[in-house]
């Protein structure tokens, strides 16, 4: 190791599927202030498979608690199955290490106020991957709405396009599922929280995961709709509208189209916003991944942090409270 690489945050993966292969190592490389000193992973296939990617000076562990224990690396990065989440998520934060990793915290609703509570509870810098909110579209019709560009706002719809189907025996609804990142968007846009949630949900699958669904997101008057459908057969999209009493906005998330037209300014403008290009597999990765590494040379994590994954996964879980119900939940703050 050189003496430059010796002066760089040390990481450790903790997975080394196709997100990380596509998203976190292109990231990372970009950014530059990182190495990556040490991996766990379950097989040999797949040790073989870092070697020839990442060299043969990465240190090889058969699982995430040994990595945890034995190596010397000032973060770690998750990305595994949903199913893992939080046993590699609870096992980091008992670790001290500093941790990225991929919503959700939990699968099983009875854990996500446990897991939370760790969260919040741990001294050291935790990150959430919500790359969505780190599209500069997002944060430029932010800007608009507070300099009154489209009067007063009336409501913000985000609409995500996917084939990836329900799961059959989950124990979360899609909307929740899915509301870390969609959610946040909204959140980030309009520059408030919901105080309660209505899911208006479908009933073609078998099971509490639908794969069309609908959630409404009431911020004080101004309405944030997030309509989900992930059995769709074409490309996979997410499109946000902005509505306000004198204009309107609408975004194209991964190709950073962002169409404007209001009273102030008459006719249809168009523009591209665009985050750090090529892209790593989605619009917004490398920004998150800079963030990280921001704050773990700060130990303070000013997006992604606890506070923000307790106020999403509140929310997510009014949504499911709403399902049971079938009228507007209250967002009960996770502590």
């Amino acid at each position: 190791m050189s003496d430059m690489d010796k002066r760089k945050i040390k990481i450790g993966l903790i997975g080394f599927g196709s997100w990380v292969r596509r998203a976190h190592l292109p990231a990372l490389e970009y950014d530059g202030r990182a190495i990556i000193t040490a991996a766990a992973v379950a097989t040999e296939k797949t040790r073989q498979e870092i070697r020839r990617t990442l060299g043969e000076e990465i240190r090889l562990f058969g699982s995430y608690g040994e990595l945890l224990e034995k190596s010397d690396t000032d973060a770690v990065m998750i990305a595994v199955p949903d199913e893992v989440h939080e046993e590699a998520l609870s096992a980091a934060i008992a670790s001290g290490k500093a941790v990225f990793y991929e919503p959700p915290v939990s699968i099983r609703r009875s854990r996500i106020p446990i897991i939370v509570h760790n969260l919040l509870s741990a001294p050291q810098v935790t990150f959430a991957n919500l790359e969505l909110g780190f599209h500069p579209g997002f944060a430029r019709a932010a800007d608009m709405i507070r300099d009154g560009e489209i009067g007063n706002l009336q409501k913000i719809t985000i609409t995500l396009h996917a084939g990836w189907g329900s799961a059959v025996n989950s124990d979360v609804c899609l909307i929740n599922r899915m509301s870390c990142w969609y959610v946040d968007v909204l959140n980030r846009i309009i520059g408030a929280y919901p105080s309660r949630v209505l899911l208006l949900d479908g009933s073609g699958n078998p099971g509490r995961m639908q794969s069309v669904s609908t959630a409404i997101y009431d911020y004080d008057g101004v309405w944030g709709i997030f309509q989900a459908e992930v059995n769709r057969k074409d490309e996979t999209s997410i499109v946000v509208d902005v509505t306000g009493d004198e204009g309107n906005i609408c975004i194209n998330y991964f190709t950073g189209a962002f169409g404007f037209q209001s009273v102030r300014h008459p006719g249809l403008r168009f523009s591209y916003d665009c985050p750090l290009e090529p892209y790593a597999d989605y619009p917004g990765v490398r920004e998150s991944v800079s963030a990280f590494l921001d704050a773990v040379e700060s130990c303070d994590a000013s997006q992604g942090n606890a506070a923000t994954v307790a106020r999403l996964n509140s929310i997510g879980l009014a949504t499911e409270e709403s399902k049971d119900t079938g009228s507007w939940a209250p967002v009960n703050m996770l502590r």
